[in-house]
């Protein structure tokens, strides 16, 4: 096959920075057998190139880890992750604990051969535009799998080589691909966390690889393959556990990646691979700025601990906000995010620039790290009324989102905890009505409480499209049915009745993407349910996406809560309602739901947008848009209402709180 240059050109002197230098990462789950086999192919492709295998062990069941950990073939570090963190997030961890310059990511169920790294360093020597080098991937039987893919305009991917005639010796050069598989691919480290690492878009699996290698092309360099290394792949071998329920997952991370990706790839030409690194259509370039290093002895000085997953959301939003103002006034590398599993610094990163910040806002640590540290300030996140865990700073504040019916002997268990903290922060009068009730019910010993709205406008608004040329209904929420469901059913009810009425309006539904199936399945009949109408889906959407939509959006509906009764089911409302502050900071005018959280934002932001039933909600938006002149003059007075809920109010609030209470936390 016609290429650019045979590897095999590369003098020592070329290869000699990739000496000891090449850090394998191997991400394992419940097969064991299959990792060993793994770390054996590696052993017997002795090269001098490799510095270390490091294992990351994503939860695996204890009979499993225990193969690992007794295994008369040792990798060099075995990182025990201890729940499972998928794909992504495996490999990101991994990388960051790899001391190497140069990365190899190598599935568990790929077996390299003699060779096959020296010929992926070789590759990358020959070539310093080149950013990452995949492997040919071999069936068992030796037919030809995979010698790298091509990425088409729909999101499908092409796997070159794959059922073709031709042998593995019919490919001879290093040529660009639009992206080679993870499971024999190397990088440049520093590369790695400079384009954010494996995004946390795609979990549980799927288009990780792909997303990356597209990063990899748009901001640094080429994609190649090189069939001289070699790997024998059992395909789809992992991927068939069913306890990972990854049915579907594979057309719902097509169209994710098509949402960040779709205009890149259809304005490039079709013959060739990409466009030109640098390309103005890629997606913005992350800062280089993920791979915070932990903190040493002494140096932290606070941390906020939540139990829950580290995903947008508006509860993470708070979270990452107080870690934002706390790093401000503690100085960076102060401020740990500590979690009961590890996630790497990029994943906090990631998240981060989601909620807009640029520049790391903690460094990460489970809850075992930070416990026994001399911490001045300790915030705890939970959703009952009693703590998740016992105060463990000099001043412990207890972040209580909202105070969820717990068993009895949960809360018994933990009772005495709630005394070891010096205030409650709740995010509205609504929660902390039910705080004070819960607290009271159970006879608990209160510290004080105090109302901590989040900072709910989007950072750096202008005033987007002005509001007569806006025809848009958007709703903002996760894709899920526990806990407080976002009811995005009844807001494509409502607007399929403006339609049926006339109304000249179009639908957007925004919201991330749990990685359960009962997450998946819920975004799957909300689309059937939205078929005919004229609307559009962004699951996971990036930040420049949700921007870009309030920025154009005449309505925002928050429906959460709808038909529920407030006094049985409390929790199951919204319980402030960050999405509808955003909205309304972008002009984008929110009607809600009267119940619950969202009901007090908007009497706090002068507004009568109200429903309370289907109808009603139909008829407050008929009205909005049968009243342009008005309605432009409401968008306008909520931009400069919602300024009571910025990030620069909730942040005088926080430092107010930590003056009140002697923490360093004031500014």
């Amino acid at each position: 096959m016609a290429g650019t240059e045979r590897a095999g050109s590369a003098s020592e002197a070329e290869l000699a920075p990739f000496r000891n230098n090449i850090s394998v990462v191997v991400l394992n789950y419940n097969r064991a057998e299959t990792t060993l086999e793994c770390l054996r192919a590696l052993e017997r492709a002795a090269t001098p190139l490799l510095r270390e295998v490091i294992v990351v062990d994503n939860g695996s069941r204890p009979e499993e880890l225990q193969i690992l950990r007794d295994a008369e073939v040792q990798p060099t570090q075995l990182v025990e992750v201890g729940t499972n963190r998928y794909f992504g997030e495996g490999n990101n961890i991994g990388a960051e604990r790899a001391s190497g310059e140069f990365l190899v990511f190598l599935n568990n169920d790929a077996f390299v051969e003699p060779g096959c790294l020296d010929e992926l360093a070789r590759a990358m020597a020959v070539d310093p535009t080149v950013a990452a080098v995949g492997a040919m991937l071999l069936y068992p039987d030796r037919r030809v799998q995979e010698v790298g893919g091509m990425v088409m305009p729909s999101g499908y991917a092409v796997q070159v080589g794959k059922g073709a005639v031709w042998g593995p010796d019919h490919y001879t050069d290093v040529y660009p691909a639009d992206y080679c598989s993870a499971s024999c691919l190397m990088l440049r480290k520093r590369d790695f966390l400079a384009v954010g690492g494996f995004s946390y878009q795609y979990e549980p699996a799927y288009y990780e690889d792909t997303d990356l290698c597209l990063r990899l092309w748009a901001w640094v360099g080429k994609v190649v393959v090189n069939p001289a290394a070699r790997v024998v792949h059992l395909e789809s071998h992992t991927t068939t556990d069913r306890s990972l329920e990854l049915e579907g997952i594979v057309e719902l991370n097509r169209e994710k990646f098509l949402s960040e990706w779709g205009e890149w790839l259809a304005a490039r030409p079709l013959r060739g691979t990409v466009l030109d690194p640098g390309s103005a259509l890629a997606p913005p370039r992350r800062k280089d700025h993920f791979n915070l290093p932990p903190p040493g002895p002494g140096r932290l000085q606070a941390a906020v601990y939540t139990p829950y997953e580290v995903v947008p959301g508006g509860g993470e939003r708070y979270v990452f906000e107080l870690l934002g103002h706390l790093t401000a006034t503690l100085g960076h590398g102060r401020v740990a995010l500590a979690t009961p599993y590890p996630y790497s610094a990029l994943r906090i990163g990631q998240i981060g620039s989601v909620f807009g910040f640029e520049d790391p806002v903690a460094v990460p640590a489970t809850f075992d790290d930070v416990v026994d540290e001399a911490l001045e300030i300790g915030i705890v996140v939970g959703n009952s009324i009693v703590p998740p865990v016992r105060g463990f700073a000099r001043c412990n504040i207890y972040h209580c989102q909202f105070p969820f019916v717990a068993p009895e002997w949960y809360v018994e268990e933990r009772r005495d905890w709630l005394a070891s903290y010096d205030e409650i922060w709740v995010n509205s009068g609504f929660t902390r009505r039910y705080v004070h009730g819960m607290a009271l019910h159970y006879g608990l010993s209160c510290p004080p409480i105090r109302v901590i709205n989040p900072p709910s406008t989007w950072p750096s608004a202008d005033r987007g499209r002005p509001w007569t040329e806006r025809r848009t209904v958007l709703t903002v929420g996760r894709f899920f049915t526990e806990g407080h469901d976002k009811r995005q059913d009844v807001v494509i009810d409502v607007v399929r009745s403006l339609v049926e009425r006339g109304v000249d309006v179009d639908l957007a539904l925004v919201g991330s993407l749990h990685t359960t199936s009962e997450s998946r399945g819920r975004y799957a009949d909300l689309v059937q349910m939205a078929a005919g109408l004229p609307c559009r889906f962004y699951a996971n959407a990036s930040r420049q996406q949700i921007e870009e939509l309030y920025a154009t959006s005449a309505v925002l509906v928050h429906a959460a809560g709808f038909g529920l009764d407030p006094l049985e089911f409390p929790e199951r409302l919204e319980h402030f309602g960050i999405a509808p502050v955003e909205a309304a900071s972008m002009g984008c005018i929110p009607v809600v739901y009267d119940e619950g959280g969202p009901a007090e934002v908007i009497s706090l932001l002068g507004a009568d947008t109200t429903f309370r039933t289907r109808r009603e909600c139909v008829e407050r938006i008929a009205a909005l848009f049968s009243d342009p002149v008005g309605s432009a003059a409401l968008s306008e007075a909520l931009r400069e209402r919602a300024e009571q809920f910025s990030p620069a109010a909730f942040r005088k609030r926080v430092s107010g709180a930590f003056e009140e209470l002697g923490a360093p936390g004031a500014w």
